[in-house]
């Protein structure tokens, strides 16, 4: 289904820029089987007949020309769930990470369609201060051919090694997507250098936690669609007590007893063998 190698050039070029973009990494023979879950399931036709943890559109209710977000698909739907719990994105992660084993912690199917609007630049590790290590690594699937035009994924060239800050500002739909971004280099005298991840249906990319990022308009009439798998130590714990960011979410899945992140919650997608 899903095919990589993490060899010494990528890892460089993860360790100086936050992210990789790989051009080949969906067999698309599964490219069609994927595209054609997104309409059902933003019908809640769940596969499953578990409600995903977030469902940010659905027909009828919401404008079309909204970017349409479901959280924990893989819940839901068992295709899904074979792409965002592969091993190979697991082992990618946590060989980039030099983690010795990584955990789903949150998936995304993302679709925005013509006129779809922005992404809020931002760090998704920002949003997890319910975690120990606070930290994350994210792999991006785009079921589609992407370009600027479409608004597809942008990158902040070495902004992993910034540091990571509370989320701020607007995070759907910002009229001005880059602000607090903006507002972030000029405070700290950093030079923005943006990358676009353009690729074709079955392209990928990979970035670090910190790095930021955001995505512009669709002003195209195509869609955009993508998978998301964003992946965690494989050692992680819950914090105590913070519930921050999305934690008011997912806390919900903590033990009264314990701090561990259970694997019927937090699946186990790969582990390094001794």
């Amino acid at each position: 289904m899903i095919n990589l190698k993490i060899n010494t050039d990528l890892q460089n070029d993860f360790e100086e820029n936050g992210f990789i973009i790989i051009k080949n990494f969906l067999d698309l023979n599964y490219l069609n089987k994927f595209i054609n879950k997104f309409e059902p399931l933003f019908r809640g036709d769940f596969e499953t007949g578990v409600e995903p943890d977030e469902w940010n559109w659905k027909f009828g209710r919401d404008p079309n020309n909204v970017t349409r977000q479901i959280c924990n698909a893989w819940k839901s739907d068992n295709l899904i769930k074979s792409i965002v719990c592969h091993k190979v994105i697991g082992e990618s992660c946590s060989k980039l990470m030099n983690w010795k084993g990584a955990k789903l912690i949150q998936d995304n199917v993302l679709w925005k369609p013509p006129g779809g609007k922005t992404l809020g630049y931002h760090q998704d590790a920002a949003y997890d201060d319910w975690i120990i290590p606070q930290t994350m690594m994210t792999c991006w699937i785009s079921l589609d051919d992407t370009s600027r035009e479409k608004g597809t994924l942008e990158y902040v060239k070495g902004s992993h090694k910034w540091g990571l800050n509370p989320p701020k500002g607007q995070f759907h739909s910002p009229d001005n997507y880059k602000n607090e971004l903006n507002k972030f280099a000029k405070q700290n005298n950093k030079k923005l250098e943006i990358s676009y991840v353009e690729v074709p249906a079955g392209g990928a990319s990979f970035h670090h936690g910190f790095t930021w990022h955001g995505s512009g308009i669709n002003i195209t009439n195509e869609n955009r669609r993508a998978i998301v798998a964003h992946c965690i130590p494989h050692d992680s714990v819950f914090h105590p007590t913070n519930s921050g960011g999305t934690g008011n979410i997912y806390r919900k899945y903590k033990k009264h007893d314990s701090n561990e992140l259970d694997e019927s919650y937090f699946p186990l997608i790969w582990k390094e063998i001794k």
